[in-house]
């Protein structure tokens, strides 16, 4: 598995009431192939008020992209990134209790996921991403094997 960072260094982490849009990845990206992958981010138009994540990282399969994660500064709230996903993606939420620490949407008509979830003081110790951290994961269905057959 081959995973590339890309630590971002336009990365913006003020969210207030001056109307900052959270910039998502834009999941066309999963399993395509380097002459497919045009644009990096879903938005194309985020001017000054996007926040972008502070690192980004993709997993491949030789040269087909089957999984991304967007980690985005302990100061944005996970509200705001909950609206900016399901602005987009909001009838594929999964409901589950509140009391879980992650929230789900599955994208059944263009066969990925997302995950949103916070870094725990254990992922800090494994090295993952520091507390308070926000990871939104995108992944295809079926993960690597997703890229079988292109």
């Amino acid at each position: 598995m081959l995973v590339l960072m890309l630590g971002l260094a336009c990365s913006r982490t003020a969210i207030g009431e001056n109307s900052k849009r959270i910039v998502l990845p834009n999941p066309r990206l999963l399993r395509c192939n380097y002459s497919d992958c045009y644009q990096m981010w879903l938005e194309k138009t985020f001017g000054a008020n996007g926040v972008f994540p502070k690192q980004f990282s993709i997993d491949m399969n030789g040269k087909c992209l089957y999984g991304m994660t967007a980690l985005y500064d302990k100061s944005v709230p996970i509200e705001d990134i909950t609206a900016a996903i399901d602005e987009q993606y909001g009838k594929w939420a999964i409901s589950e209790p509140e009391k879980l620490p992650l929230k789900l949407w599955r994208v059944e008509p263009e066969k990925f996921a997302i995950q949103l979830s916070t870094a725990s003081k254990q992922d800090e110790k494994r090295k993952i991403a520091d507390a308070g951290t926000k990871q939104v994961l995108y992944i295809a269905f079926g993960g690597r094997s997703a890229c079988n057959g292109r």
